[in-house]
């Protein structure tokens, strides 16, 4: 095989290495020199969304975990409450059979409340110039019997009222003739009268010196 020609060669090479031309879309060129700011707005409400769903998710998860930890103190609280229940209910039964028997021993020696006799006699007392008679009865607590007495007490008030005497109308007139002369007196103002300053000194002087004398008079005794 015959060697190969250096310009054919060279030839080749040179259509191979050709670039094609390049057309750029002038809206979406736009859009990318123009669009940083709003990317990093993008990039950082996203990041804020992932954040909250990461807080919601935590607090889903504090939720279940408090829920789980209310039921478990609940029952606990539930078997404590049947646990001091059942221990009741034992102490009554035998506190019951207790009481019963208790019961029915005092049902066998107890033959009911005994009544006391009535009440009911007469005496007499004699003096040398009085006599008396007391008679004791016993009270009917009944409501006719209430009834009656109070009437008895109406009937015998008319005749124990007496017209007041003659002294009585005078020592009534007097008290009400000594009533209206306190009340003029207590009506008639007593005067007042304020000192001087002068008045005043030689007051406070009299009083200490007064004073002063009291006070020597007990330390001499």
């Amino acid at each position: 095989m015959g060697p190969r020609l250096k310009g054919a060669h060279s030839r080749k090479r040179k259509l191979a290495s050709r670039v094609e031309e390049i057309n750029f879309d002038d809206t979406a060129r736009h859009e990318f020199l123009t669009g940083f700011r709003k990317r990093k707005q993008q990039r950082i409400k996203h990041a804020q969304e992932v954040a909250e769903e990461k807080a919601r998710e935590a607090k889903r998860e504090e939720r279940r975990r408090m829920r789980e930890e209310r039921a478990a103190d609940f029952e606990h609280a539930l078997e404590e409450h049947k646990k001091q229940l059942k221990k009741l209910n034992e102490e009554n039964e035998s506190g019951g059979d207790a009481g019963n028997s208790s019961s029915d021993a005092e049902e066998d020696e107890w033959d009911g409340i005994e009544e006391p006799p009535a009440v009911d006699y007469e005496a007499e007392y004699i003096d040398e110039d009085k006599y008396t008679t007391v008679t004791v009865e016993e009270m009917d607590p009944s409501k006719q019997s209430i009834l009656q007495t109070n009437d008895d007490s109406l009937d015998e008030r008319p005749k124990e009222r007496s017209e007041p005497s003659g002294e009585d109308v005078k020592s009534k007139e007097q008290s009400k003739k000594k009533k209206q002369t306190d009340d003029k007196l207590k009506k008639k103002k007593k005067k007042f009268r304020y000192e001087s300053k002068d008045e005043r000194k030689v007051t406070r002087m009299k009083e200490r010196r007064s004073n002063h004398r009291k006070a020597q008079a007990r330390r001499e005794k």
